[in-house]
């Protein structure tokens, strides 16, 4: 038992759950509050996130209805974000974890304006996510990038 959790802990992180049900609803809870933070339904938002479900999970279109109607009632029951983030933790290795918050900020920056209360539910979540406020600020810089270019 000792050695099976030492090979355990040696073992590099990977991505074991990339189609699991959980972790997709894990996922599009966040980016369910990121787009709605604000108290406004932005259609920008909207088709931002419904883009990067597409993207990160190889959804069809009514695939990702049915993940987005699963996702909001998953969101509003949870009393906090412990739940989303230790499941995408437990799943996604470091990479992959990184990829959710530059997903976060995508969600954001889609109207072009970061209101306080979006960047930090952006910085919350990076933290949950064991990313540091300096990386959290280089996954939003790098967005900002991408975004400029694209």
């Amino acid at each position: 038992m000792f050695f099976d959790r030492l090979k355990h802990i040696l073992q590099p992180e990977t991505d074991v759950c990339l189609d699991d049900s959980s972790v997709r609803q894990a996922v599009a809870a966040l980016l369910i509050h990121a787009s709605r933070i604000d108290g406004k339904i932005d259609p920008a938002e909207t088709a931002a996130r419904d883009r990067l479900l597409k993207e990160k999970f190889e959804l069809a279109e009514g695939e990702i209805a049915s993940l987005v109607m699963q996702a909001e009632s998953a969101e509003a029951e949870a009393s906090d974000f412990y739940s989303f983030t230790r499941t995408i933790k437990d799943n996604y290795d470091r990479k992959h974890r990184g990829r959710i918050i530059e997903m976060l900020w995508e969600i954001v920056l889609a109207d072009g304006r970061i209101e306080s209360h979006e960047a930090n539910l952006v910085w919350r979540v990076s933290g949950l996510l064991g990313f540091t406020t300096r990386e959290n600020g280089d996954f939003r810089r790098a967005v900002q990038e991408r975004l400029k270019a694209g």
